[in-house]
């Protein structure tokens, strides 16, 4: 984790760079040379050493590439072959990206120095040639300063390039936010207890957090911490194994917690611990009733007592369905499927029955409300 000085740095050095964006000038010529940008290495991949790299340094660019090398909106594999040793070609991914900018009716709105620069930008981010048409390809209609803004936030909570434009394919949503509106989200989250491993992982898996609402949010973490009755560690520990939450009703997630808890008998510390809320509750009833009926799972009584040893919740659910038949049920898939199948009746009647109930109940109460108002 980095020191408030070295954020500040990092803030700072962004704030350079941004203005230098907006003070380009727009210049006709598409061969002007455009100096290289090294950005620089917050949170370094793991083998490379945590340095800071200068913010500026020089290099060439090649000459444009010829419109015959782009095909359906990207180049072809001759187009992007060089030798390692060789500055990137600026000049053939600015041609590409001028290419794919004018399918979707924007090539006015940024010229070819200012592009330039953008590109090489993303490029000293740590973005190859290929990875940087791609965010191209995202969100296409959606301007380039835009865009440059959205991904410095992401990096600057720690994401490398490749982690960036992953998260930025699963949920391209996020590039249509503002920068101030990342960081405020970004916040919110360490607000939680979610530290910075912990919260690149949770934008990593869970990208679309940025895109929920803050009563969404606080709904989660109000069901976990009251209904549930969870520590904030805890909690802290389902946001980072299982972010996904995020994403589920409220009333879901404390119907999946009352289960294990009540009905399975299971405690905090071993709900956290078996990945439940990575599993959907269907599955979980499936292999604890079948478990339960064939008398290898017993509810504990009062004084949490079993007359025989259940197995822990994290070896029912978090195998595959293949060694919980072979290791815990010591029973074939046939039987298994036969009980699902019963099982889905089970359940489906007990809904019919109680929606009968509920309209024989509101049917009585019609009926006497009736014969009220004939004897009035």
């Amino acid at each position: 984790m980095h020191s408030s000085s070295s954020l500040g740095a990092i803030r700072e050095l962004s704030g350079r760079a941004a203005s230098v964006l907006q003070g380009c000038r727009l210049v006709p010529s598409t061969h002007l040379p455009v100096t290289r940008q090294s950005w620089l290495c917050v949170f370094p991949s793991a083998g490379s050493p945590a340095s800071f790299c200068p913010l500026l340094s020089s290099g060439p660019r090649l000459a444009s590439v010829a419109p015959s090398e782009w095909r359906g909106g990207g180049l072809s594999s001759s187009g992007w072959e060089q030798d390692s040793n060789e500055p990137a070609p600026s000049g053939k991914l600015l041609e590409a990206v001028r290419l794919s900018l004018a399918a979707q009716q924007r090539q006015a709105d940024i010229g070819n120095s200012e592009l330039g620069k953008m590109l090489n930008s993303f490029s000293d981010m740590g973005f190859s040639n290929a990875q940087i048409m791609q965010l191209f390809g995202l969100q296409p209609r959606l301007a380039p300063q835009t865009r440059l803004a959205v991904v410095s936030e992401l990096l600057l909570l720690g994401l490398d390039a490749d982690s960036t434009l992953k998260v930025l394919q699963k949920s391209p949503e996020v590039l249509r936010m503002t920068a101030q509106q990342l960081r405020h989200r970004a916040d919110y989250l360490r607000r939680l207890d979610l530290g910075e491993g912990n919260l690149q992982h949770v934008v990593s898996h869970c990208p679309s957090i940025f895109t929920l609402s803050w009563k969404k949010i606080d709904a989660v973490v109000r069901v976990f911490k009251e209904k549930c009755i969870f520590t904030v560690d805890q909690v802290t520990e389902i946001l980072h194994h299982c972010p996904n939450v995020l994403l589920e009703e409220p009333h879901d997630l404390e119907y999946k917690f009352q289960y294990v808890y009540f009905r399975m008998g299971v405690k905090h510390k071993a709900v956290v611990k078996s990945g439940l809320f990575r599993t959907p509750i269907a599955e979980v009833k499936n292999r604890h009733i079948f478990l339960e009926r064939l008398g290898l799972y017993q509810t504990p009584d009062k004084k949490g007592q079993t007359q025989i040893v259940n197995p822990k919740l994290k070896e029912i659910i978090q195998v595959s369905e293949g060694d919980f038949l072979a290791k815990i049920a010591h029973s074939s898939l046939e039987e298994f499927e036969v009980f699902k199948k019963l099982l889905a009746r089970e359940e489906g009647e007990g809904v019919q029955d109680i929606a009968s109930e509920e309209r024989d109940s509101a049917s009585e109460g019609e009926g006497e409300m009736s014969d009220s108002e004939e004897g009035n």
